[in-house]
């Protein structure tokens, strides 16, 4: 018996090596090829890397001010106001989820496209010039001059979808409390004033809702009391209505009643995307690696064909 058939493990050696060596040798030979199929691949890459829109991001630190001076004032009287039928439990409630759902939600940003050139801004933006530092719409959805929308004009819903799938971002840090909410847009004018708007609206949206049911306990608070004949319970009243009065007057105080900010939006001076790098460097090592796949498999091709 020879030595290879003593070794059979030594001729699959050789065997890999002589088809190692072969692919090599193909490589080699077809290097033009590769080099070619490569370099139409990143060439491309730039072309669609420098085409690509710029998006700009603007974010805010803010955390949940604390309204607990609200409640203390209310639970004082919880147990008087269990008499009279009044509810307490949930008032001055500022739960911080509460607060970055509403700021997600359909009816938040349906007020906020109440305001001039917000959904445009969102639905119908296709570039921004930083020369004008003007957005750039799209010509064949919206004019600009007139303010008309050349098709039919988005509904809230559609606007709505843009505005959480591409444009806000929110999380919550429960360590510390912190909300961080950010905006990306194309113009980082826009990106800023927006995220101003949101934080002003969402605090005057909380106030307001504070106030008004301030004002409902208030206004069933005075009829009970009119209709009340016992002495005891009229003074318990009079004390829920003092303490509500107060309430009232505490959320009025603060302009940053729901969320205060800690780090207030800005002006970004840098892209947040795209990665034009990154993109030139995927897309020619995918090139490369078709290159080298095209290359091997017409060469093997050949060979079975011969």
């Amino acid at each position: 018996m020879t030595e290879v058939e003593n070794n059979p493990s030594s001729s699959l050696i050789k065997d890999d090596e002589v088809d190692l060596n072969e692919l090599f040798s193909v490589l080699w030979k077809e290097k033009i090829k590769i080099i070619l199929i490569t370099s139409i691949f990143a060439i491309g890459s730039v072309i669609y890397a420098l085409n690509l829109t710029n998006y700009y991001e603007s974010s805010s630190i803010l955390v949940p001010r604390d309204n607990s001076e609200n409640q203390g004032i209310l639970s004082q009287y919880s147990g008087v106001a269990s008499l009279v039928g009044v509810n307490i439990s949930n008032s001055g409630n500022n739960n911080v989820m509460e607060v970055i759902e509403t700021i997600k939600s359909r009816e938040f940003l349906k007020h906020l496209l109440t305001f001039e050139g917000i959904l445009p801004s969102i639905v119908a933006s296709k570039n921004y010039d930083k020369d004008t530092k003007q957005i750039v719409f799209n010509s064949e959805l919206y004019k600009k001059e007139n303010n008309t929308w050349l098709k039919l004009k988005p509904s809230y819903i559609k606007a709505h979808e843009s505005y959480v799938d591409n444009l806000l971002s929110i999380s919550y840090e429960a360590k510390t409390g912190l909300v961080r909410i950010q905006i990306e847009h194309i113009s980082p004018i826009f990106a800023k004033e927006f995220l101003d708007l949101i934080i002003k609206e969402i605090n005057i949206l909380k106030r307001n809702k504070e106030i008004e049911s301030s004002s409902e306990a208030l206004s069933y608070l005075k009829e009970k009391l009119l209709k009340t004949p016992l002495v005891e319970i009229k003074e318990s009243i009079n004390l829920l209505i003092q303490a509500q009065l107060e309430q009232q007057m505490l959320a009025q105080v603060h302009d940053d009643f729901s969320l205060v900010i800690v780090d207030p939006p800005f002006i970004p001076e840098k892209k947040s995307k795209p990665s034009r790098a990154m993109i030139c460097i995927l897309i020619t090592f995918i090139g490369g690696l078709i290159s080298l796949v095209y290359v091997l498999v017409n060469h093997y091709s050949l060979r079975k064909q011969n």
